[in-house]
């Protein structure tokens, strides 16, 4: 790297160093095991050259929302006005925002009981329609028609001349400048908007580049070398996708298209809540009879552009020269909107790219070869296919026309500046990925070549955990496959399979799991791309056995050769989970749906424009006065996706909830915590503040499978040098059904925090329920956890799961009064043999129970050395026994696997780490032989 490069390196603050628990000191420095691995890694940040004064500002003015408040101030007015009070602008914007029709609000305030309990000022629809157009409003939606005529002959005039058939059609849109201005200055913003580039780098000489936001990758930094000093970009990213409006019947259409920013955090575009992005425009869908069925598709991908041309003129000259803007820290900038992402299924990337469907939207590789081979080819390039399109519709017969698989298009992108559309093209998890490689190719595959009625009986037989979805008839059956449900598959599928299929099968699903979990990550190194490509690398290497097995006879797939992509993509725009295609689906509900549905079904789009535009004027106002009135929220919390899970460190008490965990949900927090921490500064550990029973150990033994508690129990506290009084069998202990552990987030894997459920449950009887029905039992439920020990600290060569044991938690409990106290509960445990591995095939770590002269291995541990729970998979070899099924299998099955797929945590740790390991090692023996063979070449001279 430059040295003045490296000069510009800055050390990022603490938000990035290593937190310890608070509740026990616990060496996480020097551990190879999972605290380092959880910890967020110091990052070292180049920023953009000062001279270049990107994001510079040109002044400073009030922001939207502090005009808006001056002017109810001087008119001596409320927060809430034009409502009377908060009361009724909660309740009017309850109606909104739930989707309810205007005749169905009408007919609720002309309700006897309504107008005469709730005293509204509105007592009609339209008075209330009349209300809300008072809030301030986002940019206005403009009708334009378009005229279209058709190739099939209509009417002949008197004159002879021949009358074709024609439609008139209607583009409903608005200005995206207006659209990015709303965006850019909105404050709630405020503390989630960049505006200048930087370059994040892992080690302090510059190495080991980190890619997160966008801002943070290539294209970005490239992109403001272009601009004159002191501009500022905003990233425009869009998003389309045609989507069913009629549920059961009819063919009613619409194709909105979205815009954001990437100047906006992408955990902040990706809540809907958020309404971090807008809808622009409806494309008009036809089926455009007025052609001939030959002519029918051209015309259709013609009349998208002409529309998406319209629809996006205003940036063609915005974009070159800029414009100024408030921002919404009250700053002045001069802005150059630019598409730089544009999000799209793989029809809609070919149709926006106007290349053909057999072909790549954004290589030029060989339609027959797509996915054959892990080879790299040429870039589309956009101006040498602009050059290309225009002389095809000038008549000039270029050769490269066919050989690009171009369509006679005129794209509505060749006029927008700083616009390399096929780089915009980014990741599709969800249509590339689990609906795609796995969904629609490998689960197929598989089941073929070992049967689908042995993958069923295996996924009916797996053991269960609280973020997992159990598939009770098995996968074969289920028709209709959301992105959800393939992700679930995901979790458990390699260690499913191992033992039943060829080793190459193996190898190869490990290498489209390890891709698909690799893809996934919230923040990249060039480390991790590394293994990214790897695992592509893996799977072509792999992928023949299903050609010997005679499952396939070729491998020309567009979503196996889409993925090769990814690596350069994050790079350029930064990580996937920014522009993931579930997001944009989402927003449907939000923009199109729930306007179609509160419109009469006739001329439905006016109708859902404006019912838009009102729902929209409702949650800008609600985001005033989140501003404005200090702690409103306004029923708004509790929006946002909860994350995943992580490590060591706080204990606070809850009410004890019988159904907390058992799907994965949380459970209500007691609102007197007795200690709270900051889940950023480490782990929050929660338990009951009362325990539902307390058993004497003979009941614990029998009723828990705790056998020898005592024992075990007497050993820790002389061992943990803990003074206590004799333990009689008399002696009765607060037991608890479970305890929670709040993770903080893990940099690699969510930026949100998340929480694991462990649980010791016994099984309850079916019974009845308070009406009489039947109320099912459940089975007992026992959490299996990584424990953190001494083992394998001391190695020579530490691997990151050192320090780690897998076990089964049996009983979670407190010493009573009468024997002592510890600082934290306790837990008993059957532990598990040491790990083995990881495999050579599925590279997963292998455990069985671990029996001393035919009795389980237990002990005690305090909870707080329970980092995170764990998913075993049975290993079922060839053939699954009948009589396993999830509630028993943890009893029944010998050994296990070690699931790393059940989360990114999970994947993270006993994955990721295991390969930067082997790839440490393999580089430090590449050196060793290395000097070897400078010492033999020495030694030859002498």
């Amino acid at each position: 790297m430059e040295d003045e490069e490296t000069r510009n390196l800055a050390t990022a603050e603490a938000s990035r160093k290593h937190h310890r628990t608070t509740i026990e000191e616990i060496d996480d420095e020097d551990s190879p095991g999972i605290l380092p691995s959880y910890a967020k890694q110091d990052v070292y940040i180049q920023d953009f050259p000062k001279e270049k004064e990107a994001g510079k500002s040109s002044g400073s003015v009030k922001t939207s929302f502090e005009e808006y408040q001056d002017s109810q101030r001087s008119k001596g007015l409320e927060p809430w006005a034009p409502f009377k009070s908060e009361e009724d602008w909660e309740h009017f914007r309850w109606m909104v925002e739930s989707g309810v029709s205007w005749g169905n609000i009408d007919r609720y305030l002309r309700l006897k009981k309504v107008r005469d309990s709730l005293d509204l000022p509105q007592k009609t629809g339209q008075s209330f329609r009349r209300l809300l157009d008072k809030l301030p409003k986002g940019p206005k939606f403009t009708c334009t028609p378009l005229e279209v005529t058709g190739n099939v002959e209509g009417l002949t005039l008197p004159d002879g001349t021949i009358q074709y058939l024609g439609e008139t059609l209607e583009l409903w849109h608005r200005d995206p400048v207006s659209c990015i201005r709303e965006l850019i200055s909105n404050p709630s913003f405020k503390e989630h908007l960049t505006y200048a580039p930087e370059k994040h780098f892992r080690n302090p000489d510059g190495t080991n580049r980190e890619y997160d936001e966008m801002w943070t990758a290539n294209w970005w930094w490239d992109t403001q070398v272009k601009l004159r000093n002191g501009s500022t970009i905003a990233a425009v990213t869009l998003a389309s996708d045609k989507t069913q409006l009629s549920t059961f019947s009819g063919d009613k259409q619409a194709w909105p298209v979205y815009l954001s920013l990437g100047n906006i955090d992408k955990h902040i575009r990706r809540q809907p809540s958020s309404r971090a992005s807008i809808l622009i425009g409806y494309i008009p869908t036809s089926k455009l009879e007025c052609f001939t069925p030959d002519r029918r598709s051209v015309e259709g991908q013609r009349l998208f552009h002409d529309c998406m041309r319209l629809l996006l003129k205003p940036l063609a000259l915005v974009g070159r020269d800029g414009v100024d803007m408030t921002c919404a820290d009250g700053q002045i900038r001069h802005v150059h909107p630019i598409l730089a992402a544009y999000i799209a299924d793989y029809i809609e990337q070919c149709l926006v790219a106007c290349c053909r469907e057999n072909s790549c939207p954004r290589c030029l590789v060989d339609p027959k070869k797509r996915g054959v081979e892990p080879t790299y080819t040429i870039w589309r390039d956009a101006h040498e296919t602009i050059e290309i399109l225009v002389d095809q519709s000038e008549g000039k017969k270029r050769q490269e026309f066919k050989e690009q698989n171009l369509r006679p298009i005129n794209p509505f992108w060749s006029n927008l500046p700083y616009c390399d559309i096929f780089g915009c093209f980014t990741p599709d998890l969800l249509h590339q990925i689990h609906k795609g490689v796995f969904g629609d190719h490998l689960a197929d595959w598989v089941a073929e070549h070992i049967g689908k009625s042995e993958v069923d009986q295996r996924f009916r037989a797996m053991t269960p955990h609280p973020t997992l979805r159990y598939f009770k008839k098995g996968v074969s059956t289920t028709t209709q496959w959301t992105g959800r449900e393939y992700k679930e598959m995901e979790k458990v599928y390699l260690g499913a399979i191992s033992g039943a299929a060829d080793p190459k099968v193996i190898r190869t699903t490990r290498a489209i799991m390890d891709f698909t979990y690799y893809a996934r990550f919230e923040v990249h190194t060039d480390e991790s791309l590394s293994a990214l490509d790897d695992a592509w690398v893996s799977l072509h290497r792999n992928k023949v056995v299903f050609e010997t097995l005679g499952i396939r006879k070729h491998f020309n797939i567009s979503k196996l050769h889409n993925i090769k992509h990814y690596v350069d993509s994050i790079r350029s725009r930064g990580t996937t989970d920014g522009y993931n295609t579930e997001a944009s689906e989402r927003l449907h509900i939000d923009y199109v749906k729930m306007g179609y549905r509160a419109s009469n079904k006739r001329n439905y789009t006016v109708q859902m424009t404006s019912w838009l535009a009102r729902r929209e004027a409702v949650q800008r106002f609600a985001s005033y006065l989140q501003w404005a009135v200090p702690g409103y929220h306004g029923g708004d919390e509790g929006d946002d996706e909860e994350g995943e899970g992580g490590e060591g460190g706080n204990i606070r008490e809850d009410r004890e909830d019988d159904n907390a965990g058992l799907e994965g949900k949380d459970k209500e927090e007691d609102d007197d915590e007795l200690t709270t921490t900051d889940t950023s500064k480490g782990p929050i550990y929660s338990v009951a503040r009362q325990a539902p029973v307390i058993p004497s150990i003979p009941t614990i033994e029998n009723e828990y499978c705790a056998k020898d508690f005592g024992f075990y129990l007497e050993r820790y506290l002389t061992k943990a040098d803990i003074a206590f009084n004799p333990i009689l069998h008399t002696t009765r202990f607060p037991v608890y059904k479970q305890f929670t552990i709040q993770h903080p987030s893990l940099q690699e894997a969510t930026s949100e925090p998340g929480k694991d459920v462990v649980s010791a449950q016994l099984a309850t009887p079916d019974g009845r329920t308070k009406h009489g029905g039947i109320k099912k039992g459940t089975p007992a439920k026992t959490s299996t956890v990584l424990v953190r020990t001494d083992a394998g600290r001391k190695r020579k060569r530490p691997v990151p799961t050192d320090g780690l044991s897998i076990a089964r938690v049996r009983v979670i409990f407190r010493l009573p009064e009468s024997i002592g106290m510890t600082p934290t509960p306790l837990a008993y445990v059957n532990w598990f043999r040491p790990l083995q591995g990881p495999g050579v095939d599925n590279a997963m770590y292998k455990v069985s129970l671990d029996k001393r002269a035919q009795y389980i291995h237990s002990g005690i541990v305090p909870i707080t050395d329970i980092p995170q729970t764990c998913h075993l998979i049975p290993c079922f070899g060839p053939s699954v026994n009948d009589s396993w099924n999830p509630d028993s299998v943890l009893d029944q099955a010998a050994s296990f696997y070690v699931n790393p797929y059940l989360r990114l945590r999970d994947f993270f740790l006993l994955r990721y780490q295991v390969w930067c390991s082997q790839r440490r090692e393999s580089d430090l023996e590449e050196e060793r032989e290395l000097r070897r063979k400078r010492a033999k070449f020495a030694m030859t001279l002498e």
